[in-house]
């Protein structure tokens, strides 16, 4: 068997052909055909390794992803819209998001198929021939250094212009296959930097931005980072390096990036397709990966959809066969990928037509919706399908809190009497409106310090972390914890840390979420609350005294390292 790609799918397809065909008994001569060298080359991809590839990886093919290839573990998104923005954070405990330098990731999967047996030769595809006459059947492989005979070959090349060529000209009398007709242009810059940099900067988070309205050929853009350098990628129909030049101008864009000398940058082109591919198998032939095009819009998830479509052209491969008829089960195999296209195609439109009219109320009511807030974490993660996204928004319910939503949203009035205060539990949802308040009292953004802060108190203590609430605005917060300390002290109640909006300050939110706290440490058996403030913050200290707050036993004591 013959694989041109030694990429994600066609290394997974490799691999799993090897043991599946060793678990049957079988012996199987698997060829690898590929042109670029790991330790060189450049992969034209983030590389951002999504739920639920790492079950994929140990269940399908037994492999442990090593840690060495992680580069960073990524927590939540940002999200920017024409006007809005939010972040987003998974609400299940679901599978890590990671980033790996995509170029370690493959030449690890190729690694592992070679070590099962496969043949790999360093060498590019040039011609293919299907010969079906004269009692001879089989595909004849012509390369730059070798020829080989096979019984089937699996393009696994990616969008690669010649080999698109290629199997377009021998499939052309039997099989017929068209490369995907529609693809996005993207374009990828990297920036190296200190990891004390990415930590104030970006954290654990990436920065994720749809229709830019002052870059309009950009329907996607990313900023993601990795262990000592960022990765920026657009995205889009008729993009261009000059829109890279445009995007990197923006303030929301630089305000992430280290000092840069522009002439110094370089840009790396690359593509993703956004339609199907016509007949992507035939008669002793199969694709995988992207030359199948069945990929999803904006969040492609490429390295899943290769990892897959490889895995189940092996299966299908073994145990159905290499004539069309068999390999409409790989296509069935594959349903979901397929379904989801139609779906996808419609957000893209959405998002690319639509943006001013939809997509800013909708990231607004996110905010306080949890039902939308859901559906937009999956759709930029890609931890769902569209179709089941779709699905989980268009309910009558939430259709019609929606549509109160945007109705509300263009007669709200500004200013007026305080409405009433509501407090609430704190959820993760919120981070972004805390985070918001914390820059608007210390005139310092904080990102990365607070997604890891709030997530760690909500999951030790959820009902001790609180949001007070107007009008569906989060206008106050605390973070509390009920815990022991050290010599004997038993279980009390901590105030960590509180905030309250500076347009709302005196008005007694912040003694509303104090009181309400400590109706919650009454409730579980608390009797001593504790907190800990600078001896110098005289008014701080005043606040904390006018809620019956006394100076304790215990003094901290400092020691300054050199």
């Amino acid at each position: 068997m013959a694989i041109i790609g030694g990429g994600p799918a066609g290394s997974s397809c490799a691999i799993k052909l090897l043991q599946e065909s060793k678990n049957l008994g079988r012996k199987l001569r698997v060829v690898i055909f590929e042109g670029k060298d790991y330790d060189i080359h450049f992969n034209q991809c983030v590389g951002v390794l999504s739920p639920p590839l790492q079950s994929i990886l140990e269940k399908e093919l037994g492999l442990f992803l090593p840690s060495e290839l992680i580069k960073r573990q990524i927590y939540g998104y940002r999200l920017h819209g024409p006007g809005q923005e939010i972040l987003l954070v998974g609400q299940d405990a679901s599978e890590p998001t990671y980033t790996v330098r995509r170029v370690k990731f493959d030449k690890y999967l190729l690694n592992c198929a070679r070590e099962l047996g496969a043949e790999v030769l360093r060498t590019r595809v040039s011609y293919l021939e299907f010969i079906r006459k004269e009692g001879i059947d089989e595909v004849r492989i012509y390369s730059d250094s070798t020829y080989l005979k096979a019984d089937v070959v699996v393009g696994a090349f990616g969008l690669d212009e010649m080999m698109l060529s290629v199997l377009e000209e021998a499939t052309s009398k039997d099989g017929n296959y068209s490369r995907p007709n529609k693809v996005l242009k993207t374009y990828i810059a990297k920036f190296h930097t200190t990891g004390g940099f990415i930590r104030q900067k970006l954290g654990n988070i990436i920065y994720a931005y749809l229709v830019p309205v002052l870059v309009p050929n950009i329907e996607f853009g990313a900023i993601t980072p990795k262990a000592d350098h960022i990765i920026i990628n657009i995205a889009g129909e008729k993009v261009s390096s000059s829109d890279m030049d445009a995007f990197l101008s923006l303030p929301e864009v630089k305000e992430h990036l280290p000092e840069f000398n522009r002439d110094e940058m370089f840009y790396y082109e690359g593509r993703f397709p956004t339609a199907p591919a016509r007949n992507p198998f035939g008669y002793r032939y199969v694709t995988a990966g992207d030359a199948t095009g069945w990929m999803r819009p904006f969040k492609g998830k490429g390295i899943n959809v290769a990892i897959v479509t490889g895995i189940k052209a092996a299966e299908t491969m073994l145990e159905f066969g290499i004539n069309r008829e068999a390999f409409e089960n790989y296509a069935n195999s594959c349903r979901e990928l397929l379904d989801d296209y139609i779906y996808g195609s419609g957000v893209r439109l959405l998002c690319k037509y639509g943006p001013s009219l939809v997509l800013t109320h909708l990231i607004e009511l996110a905010k306080v919706n949890p039902s939308i807030y859901e559906a937009l974490y999956n759709s930029v993660s890609g931890q769902e399908t569209y179709k089941n996204i779709i699905k989980s928004m268009f309910k009558p319910v939430l259709i019609r809190k929606m549509a109160q939503g945007v109705i509300k949203s263009y007669l709200q009035k500004k200013g007026g009497k305080m409405s009433e205060v509501k407090i609430r539990k704190l959820t993760t949802r919120d981070i972004d409106s805390v985070m918001k308040i914390d820059e608007k009292i210390t005139g310092k953004p904080q990102e990365a310090y607070w997604a890891g802060k709030i997530a760690s108190y909500l999951s030790r203590e959820p009902d001790a972390c609180l949001a007070a609430e107007i009008e569906n605005k989060v206008v106050g917060f605390l973070l509390g914890d009920i815990r022991g300390w050290e010599y004997t002290i038993p279980l009390c109640g901590w105030i960590d840390i509180m905030g309250v909006d500076i347009n709302y300050q005196g008005k007694g939110v912040g003694k509303m979420l104090v009181e309400s706290l400590f109706e919650y440490f009454k409730s579980s058996g608390v009797e001593t609350v504790m907190t800990v403030v600078d001896w110098n913050d005289g008014d701080l200290i005043d606040y904390f005294r006018s809620h019956g707050f006394e100076r304790g036993e215990y003094i901290n004591l400092v020691k300054k390292l050199k």
